[in-house]
C-alpha cells in the first residue's frame, strides 16, 4: 500500500469513526462519487482487501470508504464492490484500480445530490409527520417512528401492545411491539420475532418492517391475509435496534454503521452490534480494530442494545419459533451458520422455508433472492443475530433477510419503500403459514 502513502498522507481527512462528533450540520459529501468495481480474480480481491485495511489503519476511510465489506467477498467474485471516493482521491484511486485491471462504473456521480433527494419530504408528508403520523414515501427520524408506535398501541389496543425494553447508550428508548389477536379458547399461539436497523445506515430495514406492521394492523378484519396472520401468530417486533446510530445517520453521517458507545479502551466510537453476540464471538469475519466497521466490541454484549434484544427473546423463548432480522442490501435470505462454512443439522428445512418465502417475494416485482448460509453467500460474520438466535435462543428458523438493493446499496430511493414492504410481506406471510402448520397453538 506504499503507493497510496504519498497521495493520502497530505490530505486533511474527515474521519467518520474516531472521536465523538458535535456538529450542527451533517456531512454533505460534496464532490464525492460512488464507484462500483467488478472483480474476476483473487489477486484483485486481495488488492482491495489490503487497500481497505491500509485506509482503516491510517484513519483515511473518510477519503476512500468501502461501502461493501471486502471481508465478505471471498466466496463470490461476482458481487460488485461499492466504494465512496472523495474528489481529492478519485484520480489516484482510479489509476491504481486500472493498474489492477479492475473494471469499474460510476454508480453515483453526485453523492451530495442523492443524499438530499433521499431526505426530501413532500409538503403533505411534512404535515402528516407534524401531526404525529408516519408515511412510507420518505425515511423518518427516530422520534417519528416512536410516535407512530405509540399511536398504533393507542389506536388498536386489541391488536397491539407496546413495551419499553430500556434506554440506549445515549438515552433513547427501545420499543418492542407485540402484534396479534388473542385467541378466545385460551391457547397460546406460536410467535415470530422481527427486528431491524441493527446497522444504522440500512434505512430500508426499519422502513420495510414498519410498513409490514402497518399493513397487518390497519388491514385486520378487511384483508384476509393480514387477519389470518394476526389470528394465528403473535409477532414481536423491534423496529429499530441501533437507535443512536440510526439517528446519527440522519444528523451527521449518512453512512455510519455502528453503535455510538464510547469505547473504554479506544478513541474510536461504537462497535458493530451484528458482531457483538456471544455465540462464536470473534471466530471469523470480525476484528478487534476499533476504527473498522466490523469491530466486534471489546467483549461480547458490550453494546447494551444487544443485551436488550437477547433478554427480550429469551423471556419469550418458549413461544418464538422464527427469528427474522432485517438488513440491506444484498437481496439474500441468509441462514446459519455465519461463523464458518458448516450448517445446522436441520439446514434443509430452513432452506425450504427460505425458498418458499423468496419465491413468493419474487412474484410481486420479479426480484430474485439468493437462499443459503451466511458464510456461503456473503462470507463469515461471527457474532451475528441469526447465529445467536439459532444457537442460544434455540429458535429453529433463524434468518437474516438482506433486503432489495437494485443498484443503490444503502441509499434505496424512498419511492421503493412501499414496494419493498409489499414484497417482503409476501415472504413473511409464507413464514407465518409454515410456522403455524408446524407448531399450531398450544394450551396455556
Amino acid at each position: 500500500m506504499k503507493l497510496f502513502v504519498i497521495v493520502l498522507v497530505a490530505v486533511a481527512v474527515v474521519v467518520t469513526n474516531s472521536l465523538p462528533v458535535e456538529v450542527s450540520t451533517r456531512k454533505t459529501y460534496k464532490g464525492y462519487k460512488i464507484h462500483r468495481l467488478s472483480l474476476d480474480s483473487q489477486k484483485q480481491l486481495d488488492y482491495l482487501v489490503n487497500l481497505n485495511e491500509f485506509l482503516m489503519e491510517n484513519d483515511m476511510n473518510g477519503e476512500i470508504a468501502f461501502l461493501t465489506e471486502t471481508a465478505l467477498l471471498a466466496p463470490d467474485f461476482r458481487k460488485p464492490v461499492s466504494v465512496l471516493v472523495s474528489p481529492g482521491q478519485e484520480v489516484e484511486f482510479l489509476k491504481r484500480t486500472e493498474e489492477q485491471a479492475i473494471q469499474h462504473v460510476v454508480a453515483d456521480a453526485d453523492v451530495a445530490k442523492s443524499l438530499e433527494a433521499e431526505r426530501y419530504m413532500s409538503p403533505e408528508t411534512k404535515r402528516t409527520v407534524k401531526n404525529g403520523g408516519m408515511t412510507w414515501d420518505a425515511y423518518h427520524r427516530y422520534q417519528t417512528i416512536e410516535r407512530y408506535l405509540q399511536h398504533l398501541a393507542n389506536t388498536y389496543p386489541e391488536l397491539v401492545q407496546l413495551t419499553t425494553l430500556g434506554k440506549s447508550y445515549e438515552g433513547r428508548y427501545l420499543y418492542l411491539l407485540k402484534l396479534g389477536k388473542a385467541r378466545a379458547d385460551g391457547k397460546t399461539k406460536p410467535a415470530v420475532w422481527m427486528d431491524a436497523q441493527i446497522h444504522a445506515r440500512e434505512w430500508i430495514a426499519a422502513a420495510t418492517v414498519t410498513h409490514m406492521v402497518n399493513k397487518m394492523v390497519t388491514e385486520y378484519g378487511t384483508n384476509s391475509t393480514s387477519t389470518r396472520m394476526l389470528d394465528q401468530i403473535d409477532w414481536y417486533v423491534l423496529p429499530v435496534i441501533n437507535v443512536d446510530g440510526y439517528e446519527f445517520t440522519h444528523t451527521v453521517d449518512r453512512w455510519w454503521r455502528k453503535t455510538r458507545r464510547v469505547n473504554p479502551f479506544n478513541v474510536a466510537i461504537g462497535a458493530d452490534p451484528n458482531r457483538n453476540y456471544d455465540h462464536m464471538w470473534m471466530h471469523q469475519g470480525a476484528t478487534q480494530q476499533a476504527n473498522t466497521d466490523v469491530y466486534a466490541g471489546a467483549y461480547p454484549f458490550s453494546e447494551i442494545e444487544n443485551v436488550y434484544l437477547t433478554d427480550a427473546v429469551l423471556e419469550r423463548k418458549a413461544q418464538i419459533k422464527t427469528l427474522l432480522t432485517f438488513h440491506s442490501a444484498a437481496e439474500v435470505w441468509l441462514l446459519p451458520w455465519g461463523y464458518d462454512s458448516s450448517v445446522p443439522d436441520d439446514f434443509e428445512e430452513l432452506r425450504q422455508m427460505g425458498l418458499k418465502a423468496t419465491q413468493a417475494l419474487e412474484k410481486l416485482y420479479g426480484i430474485r433472492y439468493g437462499v443459503g448460509s451466511s458464510t456461503q453467500l456473503l462470507g463469515a460474520a461471527a457474532g451475528a443475530t441469526d447465529d445467536w438466535g439459532k444457537a442460544k435462543g434455540m429458535i429453529k428458523y433463524a434468518v437474516t433477510v438482506e433486503l432489495r438493493d437494485q443498484g443503490y446499496l444503502f441509499n434505496l430511493p424512498p419511492e421503493q419503500i412501499i414496494p419493498s414492504g409489499l414484497e417482503t410481506f409476501e415472504a413473511i406471510n409464507v413464514v407465518a403459514e409454515v410456522v403455524y402448520k408446524e407448531y399450531g397453538a398450544t394450551l396455556d
